[in-house]
């Protein structure tokens, strides 16, 4: 017998009726009943709220922007760091350069540089990562 024999005879199995026992025991659906959010339910909400983070582009033209780059990786945001300036005293761009290489490996996070021609780096936190 295949799947469109019962199709084509017309034959139609009569449906069972549930006994009178299953029906006393099973309660209506009650549609009078206020659903009301758990407490749990809004605390998780502010809880999971996502960070906000931001990629910014600090210009190095001294030893003080090292702290502001500092801050912006232990608050968790992306910083492109463009050294160009430096580059007509290559001394200071190399203690520059060690710096922020020793910052970033503190806070665990991972540096690359991003250009060729010329020498700007991306610096992400601990928790974000750079596939090479």
């Amino acid at each position: 017998m295949g799947l469109f024999d019962s199709i084509k005879k017309g034959d139609e199995k009569p449906k069972r009726k549930p006994p009178s026992a299953v029906k006393k025991g099973v309660s209506p659906e009650r549609t009078d009943v206020d659903v009301m959010p758990l407490e749990e339910d809004i605390i998780t909400k502010e809880v999971i709220k996502p960070q906000i983070r931001y990629l910014k582009k600090i210009v190095v033209t001294s030893y003080s922007d090292l702290e502001r780059i500092s801050d912006e990786l232990q608050e968790g945001n992306i910083v492109l760091v463009d050294l160009t300036p430096l580059e007509v005293k290559p001394e200071i761009l190399e203690k520059v350069a060690e710096q922020l290489k020793g910052m970033v490996n503190a806070l665990d996070g991972q540096a690359a540089k991003i250009c060729k021609q010329e020498i700007k780096l991306i610096l992400v936190p601990a928790d974000i990562r750079i596939a090479k």
